[in-house]
């Protein structure tokens, strides 16, 4: 049987683009890196010689650096994200680049329109900030798009990266914008045919992010399957081919030994995680090898104890608590400061401890001194777990411990003005909120986000592996997701597809136990199509707490 690497390389000697599908645990960035150390090895003479390179294009710059280091960083070797591929190709063509976006202005519904733009002589520069098109700033959707229409308008800039790039890979395709793979497939390839080679890697069951463009079906790729998994158990796979008949997976590790098991629960069963979990650890299980996947960061909220902390944050937008777990907010840096403040001074790191003081205070030389930053910690381990967000912040503040931030001033300096009276009334009232939030749920919150605790959301983990995983499914938290239609096998739900795709990546990440715990009621037909997914003697009732 000819291996999937072997049919890489048939493909990539015979200049026929093609799309590698690996299922979950199936090696996928081995098989990619293959082919790289292929053609390094292979032809790096040739491509030297005319002064080419291979180009790999991820989906996030940490794949970009793995790729890299399992390549020895070789630099025939270009790996790149799509946005900074692009922009190198179409960045130095000035002119065009002013065309194209006047071309795109005129194109734009009216209110979008900027009126009488006029970008003569301006440059055309790629930030990573939110665009101004009169100034010349463009951003990540920019790139895409222009990229799109010049070469679109100017085939000979096609010609010009079929030159220079005669073969291009794309890591993880389904993640990548539907415009970019017709962008590589119809504007470069079908216009070079015989000049360009592109393999897509990557799986469509696994995409859960909303712009990819999930599944490619065209008669001009070869498509290779593989069909291995190296990650998972047995009874781990034996679902996920339940799942994906289309696909059928063979176990390829030495674990014989394993578990793929589904709970339910009667309902009025009150905190049905919890149960779970007591259970999972009497049979052994560790949950520091171990994941709990939820849908949403609200679920976990609830089950990790930080829900007024969540609420606080939610009056202020949907993207407010994304702000608060990226540090970009008044008071998330604040928060991650003022516990690992705590951290440094309760483990004895006192150097990071006096590090982290309130800059230009120096060391504590004398006993004197010693004694009162003693005291100082005390006060604040006391307030970190009986007092209010409110009453933790003015203390550190206060008493010098750490510096007000100045985003913090601004916010309050916005509030005090009220130049804009509705949104110093918002401000005002999500201080208020905020304030009043009980500090112990923050210590919580920065464990959650500091990976000390077992939980994650289902897409946070896509990617990454775990000994043993619980995943929850509740239909309640997100009508985007319905998984009572993927196991009902109810394809005529819109969110099927969607959920069906979660589920999968899901799953995939467990390698020796996986517990499926249905935390919302089901239908018959849901139950039906867990015992034909699990198989009878692996679906069970969850046990109330005696």
């Amino acid at each position: 049987m000819v291996s999937t690497s072997e049919q890489v390389v048939q493909c990539l000697e015979a200049h026929q683009s093609f799309i590698v599908e690996a299922g979950a645990g199936s090696g996928k960035t081995r098989t990619l890196v293959e082919a790289l150390t292929y053609l390094i090895t292979s032809q790096a003479g040739a491509l030297l010689a005319r002064g080419q390179q291979i180009v790999c294009i991820t989906y996030t710059n940490v794949a970009a650096n793995e790729i890299r280091s399992r390549i020895n960083r070789d630099p025939l070797v270009r790996v790149s994200t799509i946005h900074d591929f692009l922009w190198s190709v179409i960045g130095g063509f000035q002119n065009e680049l002013r065309a194209g976006l006047l071309a795109a202005n005129s194109a734009a519904a009216e209110d979008r329109r900027i009126l009488d733009l006029d970008i003569s002589g301006v440059p055309i520069v790629y930030w990573q900030y939110p665009r101004k098109w009169n100034e010349g700033k463009i951003h990540h959707d920019d790139v895409i798009m222009l990229s799109a229409w010049m070469f679109s308008t100017y085939p000979k800039l096609a010609r010009l990266v079929a030159d220079k790039f005669p073969v291009l890979f794309v890591d993880e395709y389904q993640d990548t914008h539907t415009t970019t793979i017709h962008l590589l497939l119809d504007d470069l390839v079908a216009r070079n045919a015989g000049r360009m080679t592109v393999g897509l890697f990557g799986d469509h069951m696994q995409k859960i992010y909303g712009t990819g463009v999930g599944k490619v079906e065209r008669a001009d790729l070869v498509v290779i399957q593989k069909v291995e998994n190296y990650r998972c158990c047995p009874a781990v796979v034996d679902l996920l081919n339940n799942l994906r008949p289309s696909l059928r997976q063979v176990p390829m590790g030495a674990r014989q030994h394993g578990s793929a098991r589904f709970f339910w629960t009667a309902p009025g069963v009150s905190r049905p995680v919890s149960i779970m979990r007591e259970q999972l650890r009497r049979e052994g299980w560790k949950e520091s090898e171990g994941k709990v996947l939820m849908l949403t960061r609200r679920a976990i909220a609830s089950d990790l104890r930080w829900p007024d902390l969540l609420a606080a944050y939610s009056q202020r937008g949907s993207l407010s608590v994304d702000d608060l777990v990226s540090r970009d907010d008044e008071f998330g840096q604040a928060f991650a400061d003022i516990e690992e403040l705590a951290r440094a001074f309760n483990l004895g790191r006192y150097g990071d401890f006096l590090a982290l003081r309130a800059v230009g205070r120096g060391p504590l030389s004398t006993h004197v001194e010693k004694s009162a930053a003693a005291s100082q910690m005390a006060q604040l381990n006391h307030l970190r777990e009986t007092g209010t967000v409110g009453d933790v912040l003015d203390f550190v503040w206060d008493s010098g411990l750490l510096r007000k931030p100045g985003r913090v001033l601004r916010l309050m300096e916005r509030i005090h003005t009220a130049d804009d009276p509705a949104r110093s009334a918002r401000d005002q009232s999500f201080l208020e909120s905020l304030a009043a939030v009980p500090f112990s749920q923050v210590t919580s919150f920065e464990r959650y986000l500091n990976d000390e605790t077992p939980f994650s959301t289902n897409h946070g983990v896509k990617g990454e592996e775990y000994e043993n995983v619980l995943v929850v499914l509740d239909d309640t938290l997100w009508p985007m997701y319905k998984f009572e239609a993927v196991l009902a096998g109810d394809t005529s739900r819109t969110q099927h597809s969607r959920s069906l795709n979660l589920f999968y990546v899901s799953c995939s990440r467990a390698r020796q136990n996986l517990a499926v715990l249905a935390a919302s009621p089901m239908s018959a037909q849901a139950m039906e199509g867990a015992r034909r997914l699990f198989g009878e003697g692996n679906v069970v009732e969850l046990q109330r707490e005696a």
